[in-house]
């Protein structure tokens, strides 16, 4: 009985991480970009020590790994505004990820809502400096209205005219995995991408998430539901136990 107890924790575990994944897809819904994650329940069994008579002695769980779906594209709509930009099938945007090892890391993400920091910095909306194809920073004249062309030159309209200021990083991600993903949505390869020189952008768009609100509201609900399945498995479990020891103290 305890082996159908154990069972049945381990699938309310899963269904809990579910929920999680699935309230995180939902929260962010709205942001540019942004790739949900799915949950891949899996079964597994767990070999205990050789018993004395020769037997095995085995647990089955419930596991859910989460995946990332980096390579489902999200739906491109159209801003009008100067700094959006809508990159192409494989390609994505190189930022300044976070310190690990005492070293920046170089973080890959869809999100094309680019602003100017008030340092002067060429930053996306989540705050992260985008890096240009020499690895570092892009610096932009202050108040300098900028243009991006196809290829990601960014142009400053000065008083004697256009000129470039940079260039944005574009790399091919069609070989990010779910493994790459960073728990704020950024994707942390190990080893930073090279620069894809066929890489293009699409001025006055946004990618939006590939997360549609509904099925993620659908998909809490049966998650719930599961939930609460496991939970009465548990609880009948425990009343067959019940029942099983009073009738072997009736036997007694």
């Amino acid at each position: 009985m305890d082996r159908l107890i154990y069972t049945a924790l381990t699938g309310l575990n899963a269904r809990a991480r579910e929920a999680v994944v699935t309230a995180n897809n939902l929260a962010n819904a709205s942001v540019p970009g942004f790739r949900r994650e799915i949950v891949a329940q899996e079964g597994r069994y767990l070999d205990a020590a050789r018993a004395a008579d020769g037997a095995w002695e085995a647990r089955a769980q419930v596991g859910s790994p989460s995946l990332a779906t980096p390579a489902v594209p999200g739906k491109v709509q159209a801003t009008g505004r100067g700094l959006d930009v809508a990159l192409s099938a494989r390609s994505w945007l190189a930022v300044q990820g976070p310190v690990i090892g005492g070293e920046v890391r170089q973080g890959y993400t869809r999100r094309g809502d680019l602003s100017v920091s008030s340092t002067g910095l060429l930053t996306n909306g989540d705050g992260r400096v985008v890096l240009g194809a020499n690895n570092a920073p892009i610096s932009v004249p202050p108040g300098a209205a900028l243009t991006i062309a196809q290829d990601g030159r960014i142009s400053a309209l000065l008083p004697d005219g256009p000129t470039e200021v940079g260039q944005l990083k574009l790399v091919d991600g069609s070989g990010l995995t779910g493994r790459d993903k960073a728990g704020d949505g950024l994707f942390l390869p190990e080893e930073p991408l090279p620069r894809d020189a066929t890489a293009r952008v699409e001025s006055g768009a946004l990618e939006s998430a590939n997360v549609t609100a509904t099925e993620a509201l659908v998909e809490l609900v049966e998650e719930q539901r599961g939930f609460e399945v496991n939970a009465r498995l548990i609880r009948l479990a425990q009343d067959m136990d019940e029942q099983g020891a009073r009738l072997m103290r009736l036997d007694g």
